[in-house]
């Protein structure tokens, strides 16, 4: 009977995880990450990043204290924490965003209206090209970003580290911009 019972939790466990694994490989069929290369292509071609679709891969959770006097907020929620108020802001994997500035290699992305957009640009390391969340005062996986006009600490609600939060677009956006490419032909002199 005990070995029943493992044998089915077993089942259930490599089924629950095929079911999960296969959620995200779909997912990242229809994405793909936002890199440099990807921008000075659509640079060159003309093509206005204001235009342009953007989501993040990763899910974030914002967090900030408030004063008791301030806890009316504007953004978010506000729970209650050990005696403290919390602001907490939650943006949801593949959430869609919009470019709203460009500064140097920095897109500016709001994924609500307001004062609130995020800061992406040319990682490091392993994600080099790809444009990841920027933040400050990094640590144990989270930043510090300003948004609302407040300073919150970010994390990421689905995985280790608040570094790989990559800008991602749609393939079938991107097919389309190939898709608009020609080349011309050639005008000869006629006799």
């Amino acid at each position: 009977m005990l070995i029943r019972k493992m044998l089915l939790a077993s089942v259930t466990l490599l089924f629950l995880f095929g079911c999960s694994n296969s959620k995200s490989v779909v997912a990242n069929k229809k994405f793909v990450p936002f890199t440099r290369q990807l921008q000075q292509r659509l640079e060159r071609d003309n093509i206005d990043l204001h235009q342009l679709q953007f989501y993040i891969d990763q899910g974030l959770v914002m967090s900030r204290y408030v004063d008791n006097e301030k806890a009316q907020v504007s953004a978010g929620v506000i729970k209650f924490d050990n005696g403290q108020y919390i602001n907490e802001v939650i943006v949801k994997p593949f959430t869609p965003g919009i470019c709203e500035d460009i500064a140097n290699n920095k897109l500016m992305i709001s994924f609500e209206k307001g004062n609130n957009d995020m800061a992406f640009g040319p990682g490091s390391g392993m994600s080099a090209d790809d444009y990841v969340l920027y933040g400050t005062d990094w640590r144990n996986g989270t930043a510090l970003i300003t948004f609302d006009n407040n300073k919150f600490r970010v994390h990421c609600s689905t995985c280790t580290d608040v570094a790989i939060t990559r800008l991602m677009v749609r393939k079938s956006e991107i097919d389309k911009i190939e898709k608009k490419s020609r080349v011309v032909e050639g005008r000869t002199i006629s006799n």
